[in-house]
């Protein structure tokens, strides 16, 4: 298994322990959205003081924080289905794979349009069923 294959699955299993966790512990969604926020800013907190942030354009930094507050955003969604689960309102084994399946559709579509990435038809492929594993969860 090569490097980025290993860090994919290690993402994948962290990534698939925090909603778990998550439902678990009854609170708020946006509770928990906080509380994961404060939980990654701790993973980070030693890297964070480990970077040279006089090095970084001023657009580094300003296009670096723009991503986290829409990752924050996201959270605080994502974090609402998984309050949802727990509600009754719908299951959370069909709504988490399902928002993670939309990422890679969503990044692959604007790395194909702002960074022009190329478009193969093993793509396009993998992305039809990709929309096709969101249809099964339904």
């Amino acid at each position: 298994m090569n490097s980025s294959a290993l860090l994919c699955v290690v993402t994948g299993i962290l990534w698939a322990a925090a909603p778990l966790i998550g439902r678990f512990s009854a609170v708020s969604a946006m509770m928990m959205a906080a509380l994961v926020a404060f939980g990654s800013f701790l993973a980070i907190l030693p890297l964070a003081f480990s970077q040279n942030y006089l090095a970084a354009s001023p657009k580094a930094l300003i296009l670096g924080l723009t991503a986290g507050i829409i990752n924050g955003l996201g959270l605080l969604i994502f974090y609402r289905l998984i309050a949802g689960s727990n509600e009754g309102s719908w299951e959370m084994s069909r709504v988490v794979p399902a928002t993670f399946v939309l990422v890679p559709i969503f990044t692959a579509f604007g790395a194909m349009i702002f960074f022009r990435e190329t478009v193969t038809a093993e793509k396009i492929i993998g992305l039809v069923l990709a929309a096709g594993a969101i249809w099964f969860l339904k």
